[in-house]
Order: C-alpha cells, then structure tokens, then sequence
C-alpha cells in the first residue's frame, strides 16, 4: 500500500511548549511528516523514522501517524479491537498530542495508557497515542 506524506499543522495550544523547548513553530511545522497505512504489514515495511512502536497491534489497520523528522515527536492513530501491546501501565495524563491533524481526537481523558514512551487512549474504533519528548534523542539519533 502507498504511503502518503504532507507537511502538517500544529496544534495551537502546544504553543507555549514550543516556546519553552526552544524551538519555534515553524521549525516543527515544516520538519514534520504524515503517513498512512492500510495495514499493519504495510506500515512495517515502510514506517519513516526507525522502527513502528511496539504497542502497535499486529492487527491494526487505518494507521495515521504525524512526527518530527528526528521522531522526539508523534502522534498515531489506529483502528483495531485488541489493546496495546507491550508492557503498558495506566498513569494521569501529562500531555496532549504537540502535532495534530483532522484525524486525531479533540477530547483527552484524566488519565491514560502508558506504552513505550506513548501516552495512549482509546478512540471510537481503536486507539490515539502521542509521544512529546523534546529532550531525548529520537530513534533516530
């Protein structure tokens, strides 16, 4: 399956994050990328960025990510019945997703699931997990 690709916007309120990490909005928008998969094999052939996060089900279809492009950054979006993968473990929500685009949700729980490093919840038809991380190196530093 083809993998599309378009420069993203950023959602408003991550502003004042942006503001304090140093880097301005620009520098996020235009060094962003989006994908999307039909499926979980296609992803895996193909994901930007290093390796697919491991909470992503074997099953998943409709994968929507949006990321910098050294991955400090992400947001994904999956359509799947089964729950994520991994050693995840329920925590208060910190954050909210830095890079948005129509596909991901406006409300965010009081808390969440924790899943290699991704802050996860549920979704009508699966799940959003986003990663904000502007300190450590991305997979692929």
């Amino acid at each position: 399956m083809a993998t599309s690709r378009r420069i993203t916007s950023v959602l408003p309120v991550a502003a004042l994050a942006l503001v304090l990490s140093g880097c301005s909005i620009e520098e996020y928008v235009v060094n962003s990328h989006e994908e999307s998969f039909g499926t979980y094999t296609a992803a895996a052939e193909d994901w930007v960025g290093g390796d697919m996060p491991e909470w992503i089900p074997t099953d998943a279809t409709g994968i929507r990510r949006i990321a910098t492009r050294d991955e400090r950054i992400s947001t994904i979006r999956i359509e799947t019945t089964s729950a994520p993968r991994g050693d995840c473990e329920e925590q208060p929500r910190e954050g909210v997703p830095v890079l948005t685009a129509t596909w991901s949700a406006a409300e965010r729980p009081d808390s969440v699931l924790v899943c290699d490093g991704y802050e996860i919840m549920p979704t009508e038809n699966g799940w959003l997990g986003w990663l904000y991380n502007p300190e450590e190196p991305g997979r692929l530093s």
